[in-house]
């Protein structure tokens, strides 16, 4: 995410692609794909349009570098998540607060995400929206072994593991959309803090034994 953005050899080339990856980031976070020219993102950058095509030969490249980054670093998360030692509710919860701490870090970066949802994908190169569909699936196997974990240890009912990380999954976007919406009535921590504890409530009830 922003944090890594730009790590390079060269000092200079470092500094420049960090200020263009930020500067298109506020952009189409802003304006949406196609809406933005990368005349705008490289004025917002200060620098020219020609150096900002040294860097990426078009909008969607360069559009696609962040959608890359940011799904990389969500799936690390959930990876790291499902590696961990202790239950599945301890990996979960640690997950959860991950997430938190990186989408307020990165708000923009979950901005575009949505915005690129909003797009109609069938006007993006194929390659792009194959990679895409690919770090998502990705993402959800990783979920899927926590899932499978918790459904062992009695945390979640024995259903299919797959569509239970989806529906985990689609409680978070919720979330997300929400605090996207309208941060100042719905506080992203309080909500995944509720989440967690209703997890935790299902732990207590032991699902396995009620279905």
């Amino acid at each position: 995410m922003a944090k890594t953005l730009g790590l390079r050899k060269n000092p200079l080339k470092d500094e420049r692609e960090t200020a263009f990856k930020r500067a298109a980031l506020r952009v189409f976070s802003s304006k949406g794909y196609h809406k933005a020219t990368m005349q705008e993102i490289a004025l917002e950058a200060g620098f020219g349009k020609g150096t900002l095509y040294w860097y990426w030969k078009s909008k969607e490249e360069l559009y696609f570098a962040l959608i890359r980054e940011m799904h990389e670093e969500f799936l690390r998360l959930v990876g790291e998540a499902s590696k961990r030692n202790g239950s599945a509710l301890d990996k979960l919860t640690w997950l959860g607060e991950e997430i938190v701490e990186l989408y307020y870090r990165d708000r923009d970066f979950c901005k575009l995400s949505w915005k690129m949802r909003a797009e109609e994908l069938e006007t993006f190169s194929p390659q792009y929206v194959e990679e895409l569909y690919k770090y998502i699936q990705q993402t959800k196997q990783e979920l899927k072994r926590i899932i499978s974990q918790g459904i062992e240890e009695g945390v979640f009912p024995p259903f299919d593991a797959y569509y239970l990380s989806c529906m985990l999954l689609g409680l978070v976007e919720g979330m997300e959309i929400q605090w996207l919406e309208d941060s100042q009535a719905f506080d992203l921590r309080k909500g995944m803090g509720l989440a967690l504890e209703m997890l935790k409530s299902f732990q207590k009830l032991g699902m396995n034994k009620i279905v």
